[in-house]
């Protein structure tokens, strides 16, 4: 019974002074990410009009959760309108080289830039990505959005 006893004894002692066996780093997998947001804006003329982009991000240290952006201008009646709320209204369709509306390029841009940031992606001097990965979706001038998700980024607290 006393080797019993001290075989529980042993075991016990050997449970408790055991190492992290997974492989794994000793970090608490409880603790919350600790996720920022950051607004942005840049401006560009455009047929002699100021145009307003506004981005949001979302941030998870280094990594982009979620990018929004959109652009403002007057409407024909002069009234503040964006680019996404007119969706397929903004006609930009028919002069696209993808044959996307404004929406789609700047949906596949803000997935683009989740999946793979903002930095690497190079600007021609029409302001059009050479990223050929980029270009499979977006093929207009990105520009002003780039530089408002950059703000927007810097901006994340």
């Amino acid at each position: 019974m006393k080797k019993l006893a001290c075989l529980f004894a042993v075991a016990a002692l050997l449970a408790g002074c055991g190492n992290n066996s997974d492989g794994g780093d000793d970090k608490d997998t409880n603790t919350p990410t600790s996720t920022v947001t950051g607004e942005g804006t840049a401006t560009n003329e455009s047929n002699g009009e100021t145009l307003t982009t506004t981005a949001k991000v979302t941030m998870d240290g280094d990594k982009f959760t979620s990018v929004e952006f959109d652009e403002t201008y007057k409407d024909s009646e002069g009234n503040d309108t964006t680019k996404k709320t007119l969706k397929d209204d903004y006609n930009m369709k028919p002069a696209s080289e993808i044959g996307k509306e404004w929406w789609e390029q700047a949906e596949f841009l803000e997935d683009y830039i989740e999946q793979n940031g903002v930095d690497g992606i190079e600007l021609g001097e029409d302001g059009k990505a050479t990223n050929e990965d980029v270009l499979t979706g977006c093929t207009m001038n990105i520009k002003p959005y780039v530089e408002a998700i950059k703000a927007a980024k810097d901006n994340a607290k």
